[in-house]
């Protein structure tokens, strides 16, 4: 019978993330973490990290494919993959067998990654790819076992490298990581990567009498330290950044860098335009506006997805994916055109409702409070909000259309059913058209 600490601490890893990070002022800073398998989201979790990291906005992307995911299912070359999805779709199975799928982000200063020649996509592919063995060796996953994918994110002040990997060979779930783990992956990352700078910093201080085969955790200590003395606020920024930003949702990335104050500024004048020119009583509902009011609602949907790439890649990868889904159920071009249209006026039409629902606030806002001389102040701050809200709304919704064609298509094409089963159920939704 374990004792009453022992039962909560069990207790507990099953209800929250194992999630062991190290903080500390670093020349680089190692973060890990993964969901219990048992956690009833874990699966769909992993699919969205997959995502997140493959095409958030920042991550560098290979030529002519909307995602930057790189890495190996088995030993041999790095594979660029094809799509993020192949991935996403080992990750959540693996979660539903019960296997562990570690999160790790490797990140440094820009100056220091600048020294390093870590300056392009591709010596970051081979800076992990020379690196991923000590996270595999602490983490006890044999080098033949060892699959992972990574991305690498160019984000100002703070380049950093998401890594997912597993052991697929893995018979015993793990519920916990001590963070010691993390730490001594940390030191070691730091040992192998500034070799040359530790044996620079221990013949300037007379420590490397004996020679520098052996770097120990003091003189680790000892080289950190003087790190953090070469430009300490620079330090405590880097340090803040992972003490306050989770990165690892989708649905938590921090989106107020993905618009500029002129296009705020710009739509929030359009939007003012908008209010006067809709109709000042009665129900303000899109399938309700003249075919007039329809088109400036329109119109200012377009403008926003102009100005917004982010947000009009979303609207592309929802209407994508339910056109994926379509496909299954017919191959007639003319339909799949016709439901192409349909998929992107559905979405197009969600942000004109939020557009709407958001004018009939302000009207409410209006009758309530003086429209005075921060009458536009208030219209730049609505206009915000709203494109905020819209972002993470159109990546639940594109995510949420992906995650629900790759449950379709396992059951169609994977090895769910018969071959017979699997005719019928075809020639059944080819009889009643293609809609989902």
């Amino acid at each position: 019978m374990p004792n009453s600490s022992s039962f909560l601490a069990m207790r507990l890893s099953r209800m929250l993330p194992s999630y062991t990070e190290v903080l500390k002022i670093s020349a680089l800073i190692y973060k890990q973490r993964f969901f219990h398998p048992n956690r009833p989201k874990t699966a769909v979790s992993n699919y969205v990290h997959i995502c997140y990291i493959a095409t958030r906005p920042g991550a560098v992307r290979h030529e002519n494919l909307p995602h930057g995911l790189f890495g190996k299912l088995k030993p041999g070359s790095i594979n660029v993959f094809q799509s993020w999805q192949e991935v996403a779709r080992i990750a959540r199975d693996i979660s539903r067998q019960g296997k562990n799928m570690y999160r790790g982000v490797i990140s440094f200063r820009t100056e220091t990654a600048m020294e390093l020649g870590l300056n392009d996509f591709e010596a970051w592919q081979q800076y992990i790819e020379q690196h991923i063995a000590t996270l595999a060796a602490h983490n006890r996953i044999k080098t033949e076992n060892l699959c992972w994918a990574a991305a690498f994110h160019n984000e100002k002040d703070q380049p950093h490298l998401h890594i997912v990997f597993w052991d697929k060979q893995q018979t015993i779930m793990k519920n916990y990581t001590h963070p010691e783990i993390p730490n001594r992956i940390r030191k070691q990352l730091i040992k192998d990567t500034f070799a040359f700078k530790i044996k620079e910093f221990c013949a300037e201080r007379d420590l490397a009498k004996t020679g520098i085969t052996n770097i120990t955790d003091d003189v680790l200590e000892q080289f950190e330290n003087h790190m953090k003395s070469l430009n300490p606020r620079a330090f405590r920024a880097f340090q803040q950044r992972f003490e306050h930003e989770d990165e690892d949702s989708l649905l938590r990335l921090p989106k107020h860098h993905l618009t500029s104050p002129q296009a705020v500024e710009q739509l929030a004048s359009r939007l003012f335009e908008l209010r006067q020119a809709l109709p000042k009583s009665g129900r303000l509902a899109y399938k309700l506006l003249t075919t007039e009011a329809k088109m400036l609602v329109d119109e200012f949907v377009q403008e926003l997805l102009q100005q917004n790439p982010y947000l009009a890649e979303m609207v592309d990868a929802y209407a994508a994916a339910k056109l994926d889904v379509a496909k299954l159920y017919t191959s007639n071009p003319t339909a799949l055109t016709s439901q192409s249209s349909k998929y992107q006026k559905e979405a197009e039409t969600r942000i004109a409702n939020r557009v709407i629902s958001l004018i009939r606030t302000i009207i409410k806002l209006e009758q309530a409070s003086d429209a005075g001389a921060r009458q536009i102040e208030r219209y730049r701050t609505w206009t915000e909000q709203l494109i905020m809200e819209l972002l993470t709304v159109m990546e639940q919704l594109s995510m949420q259309a992906q995650l629900d064609y790759d449950d379709k298509a396992k059951i169609v094409f994977g090895g769910e059913w018969s071959k017979q089963a699997k005719k019928e159920w075809l020639l059944r939704q080819k009889d009643k058209g293609i809609e989902p």
